[in-house]
């Protein structure tokens, strides 16, 4: 049988890095070509072709960069699959975006990456590149992060550990794949909702706000010129709706239009909506009759399941839209 025809992207990050002068230190590695020879059973598994989109430190990832790589891949869109080697501090990140950016795409879009590098023993970058390529030539459409044992989705997904080769997780979904002895395939790969609305992509809002609750926080109004509102709420959707301060910040967003806050929720499943009709009890917050905002805008927007990462991957496209945020909300 003819072999899935893959593209390897690589980006930089740990797995293609080597040595470098300070001891305990880092540096950029041998290219993606030294690589495959280091790793020749890929070419076993698929017919690879090999992109080096940039060898960076995914900390230094930009907006533009992760756009230009979802480029890349639309370019590409008629192979199989693909797989992106990707630094991991930011791969949540660009797996969100991605797995927005790409959801249309028919294809597998597989992130993997390394916690040591390639070059050195008990490294995991061999079975992390064998099992990215493995997904890739399956034909599962999803944007997914390959990591230890698992397939994640991407806008579900969260780094976890900087030490342990299991550093993902996608604590409000089950993983998409589990990789052992065999690979197994979850029911609800595949599943995440295939549309993409004209012009999201076009840019990647900076402007935006995100508040991480903690006991007694001022909940203060945004700085001048934030354009969207991101916030976390504790546990399964709890906020302190009792707060008089918190209740003028959603006021203050609701005033503004079509940039609205999309409060996120941690954990649980089902949807938040910001209310301004008051807690129940326990501080939950209550779904007004409408969405704030009214017809025709953008109130507070659910968060769903996604972690933190997938929140503002999801409000940062749609800012970037610009004037139809309103219509694109329901998309995602």
């Amino acid at each position: 049988m003819d072999k899935r025809r893959v593209i390897l992207i690589h980006t930089g990050g740990t797995l293609g890095m080597g040595p470098g002068a300070d001891a305990g230190a880092l540096a950029p590695g041998p290219s993606l070509h030294r690589i495959l020879e280091q790793v020749p059973e890929l070419e076993q598994l698929a017919d690879l072709g090999l992109v080096v989109a940039c060898n960076r430190d995914s900390a230094t990832m930009e907006p533009e960069h992760i756009l230009g790589l979802a480029g890349m891949i639309r370019e590409q869109a008629a192979c199989d699959g693909f797989v992106l080697v990707h630094g991991t501090d930011t791969m949540a990140y660009t797996a969100s975006v991605l797995g927005f950016l790409l959801a249309d795409l028919g294809r597998p879009v597989v992130l993997t990456g390394a916690q040591r590098p390639l070059a050195y023993i008990r490294s995991d970058a061999r079975g992390n590149l064998v099992d990215a390529v493995t997904l890739a030539g399956r034909g599962v459409a999803e944007v997914g992060i390959c990591f230890g044992d698992h397939w994640l989705r991407g806008v579900a997904a969260e780094k976890v550990s900087v030490h342990r080769y299991e550093a993902f997780e996608s604590p409000n979904l089950p993983p998409l794949a589990e990789l052992g002895l065999h690979v197994q395939i979850h029911p609800h790969a595949g599943s995440f909702p295939r549309r993409v609305p004209a012009e999201v992509g076009a840019a990647i809002e900076s402007a935006i706000q995100v508040y991480t609750p903690f006991p007694g926080m001022p909940w203060r109004l945004p700085a001048p010129g934030t354009r969207g509102v991101l916030i976390q709420s504790f546990g399964a959707g709890n906020l302190p709706m009792g707060r008089p301060d918190l209740l003028a910040l959603f006021a203050h967003c609701a005033d503004r239009g079509p940039h609205q806050p999309v409060p996120h929720r941690r954990g649980g499943p089902g949807h938040l909506r910001a209310g301004l009709r008051g807690p129940r009890p326990g501080g939950h917050l209550r779904r007004p009759p409408h969405p704030l905002g009214g017809a025709g805008q953008a109130g507070p927007g659910a968060g769903r399941r996604r972690r933190r990462r997938g929140g503002a991957a999801r409000l940062r496209l749609l800012l970037g839209r610009g004037a139809a945020v309103a219509a694109t909300m329901d998309f995602y």
